[in-house]
């Protein structure tokens, strides 16, 4: 069943925007971690991604540092640039349920965008 909505903890999207806020201009990058039921996607915590590496225009981690975690349902990650959408690199590097896409200027719920494997838009809202 594909993902209609995401559920995010409060306290992981400010996180996440302040993540995104204290790395720009360089993009930052993030696991998610949660749960999926039915076609509702619900992020609880974030994970910092394995020798993560970033710059200006994109963040990597070695995938075979990957922990064995069932519980990690996606990415997130920011386009400094302001673009929202995912990149064919982006959806190349596409893992779990969900990529959350955070654009300047990392303040709202505004800023935090979700896209499905495919790129299709998700609609994102706040928990707790």
């Amino acid at each position: 069943m594909p993902v209609e909505k995401v559920l995010l903890m409060r306290d992981v999207a400010q996180s996440l925007l302040e993540i995104a806020q204290n790395a720009h201009p360089r993009e930052m990058l993030m696991l998610l971690r949660g749960r999926k039921k039915k076609d509702v996607l619900e992020i609880d915590e974030i994970l910092f991604a394995p020798l993560s590496r970033h710059d200006e225009h994109s963040a990597f981690f070695r995938f075979d540092m990957l922990p064995l975690d069932f519980t990690i349902i996606g990415l997130a990650h920011s386009h400094p640039s302001g673009d929202p959408h995912p990149s064919d690199e982006d959806l190349y590097h596409f893992i779990g349920n969900i990529m959350l896409i955070l654009t300047p200027p990392y303040l709202t719920l505004e800023d935090i965008h979700a896209y499905n494997s495919k790129g299709d838009r998700v609609k994102v809202f706040l928990k707790g």
